[in-house]
């Protein structure tokens, strides 16, 4: 049972790191939302998705009459960074489903919180890149020749413009990365482990973009059906993650989803 500790020990943490009147009419039918909520997971019936949608929608109009008045796109960005918390992500959970934030429990992990801020700023019109790691998700939004951190999975100190700060935060993901990394593998079970000795530990910082980011989220599904050891909805997650974002651990995570789902 190596192989399972290799792929289950591969999620995402997300470690908490803390504690009107329209102006302009945003069409429905043409968010990107569907790239988190798919109709063949669940079946989610029409008017749920209609309600979830709209919702997204108002909330949009409201920010975008913000923009209007917000002249400084780092105030704007704050704004937007604590109105999307306020409104949307309420309790944080360990590989929450994304449709999970538009009920009343307003569950949210790192991944999904990122996607709907991600969201927020496509429609926006805000440039940014999803940085993946190991163990966490986070935004990095570009204006000019200035970058801001968004941490979703920090309601409190997650929205971060000072250069110096930004780079003591990731210094921090990435530290915590190659422990847990390095652990793992003297444990014998990291995806680094062979021939029963630790290899060189290597850590995850890509910087993708929200299709790479859906990726991750049925990646991240899939892993919460394996734990639970529901293997062909696994795999079906895992299929789907992998059509989206074929990365290496995907990939991985897919061939082994595979033996267990179909396997004798």
């Amino acid at each position: 049972m190596q192989k399972f500790g290799i792929i289950i020990v591969s999620f995402f943490v997300c470690l908490l790191l803390t504690v009107d009147q329209v102006s302009a009419a945003v069409p429905t039918g043409i968010t990107k939302l569907p790239l988190f909520i798919r109709d063949d997971f669940g079946n989610m019936p029409q008017e749920k998705f209609d309600a979830i949608e709209q919702r997204y929608v108002d909330e949009l109009a409201k920010l975008k009459e913000k923009q209007a008045v917000i002249k400084s796109d780092e105030a704007f960005l704050k704004h937007v960074f604590y109105k999307v918390h306020r409104r949307f992500l309420k309790n944080y959970e360990k590989q929450a489903l994304f449709s999970e934030i538009f009920e009343v429990s307003g569950k949210y992990d790192c991944v999904t919180g990122s996607a709907l801020l991600a969201l927020f700023l496509d429609d926006l019109g805000y440039a940014y890149d999803v940085v993946e790691t190991d163990y966490h998700v986070y935004l990095m939004v570009k204006v000019e020749d200035r970058e801001f951190l968004m941490e979703a999975t920090d309601p409190i100190y997650g929205f971060a413009t000072d250069a110096k700060e930004i780079e003591e935060r990731k210094s921090v993901v990435l530290g915590d990365a190659k422990r847990i990394n390095e652990e793992l593998a003297l444990a014998g079970v990291s995806s680094d482990f062979s021939r029963g000795k630790p290899s060189k530990v290597t850590i995850i910082d890509n910087r993708v973009g929200i299709k790479e980011l859906a990726g991750l989220h049925y990646y991240n599904q899939s892993l919460k059906a394996l734990n639970g050891e529901d293997f062909r909805k696994a795999y079906q997650y895992i299929v789907v993650a992998q059509g989206i974002y074929p990365s290496k651990r995907i990939k991985n995570a897919s061939s082994f989803i595979f033996s267990m789902a179909f396997g004798d």
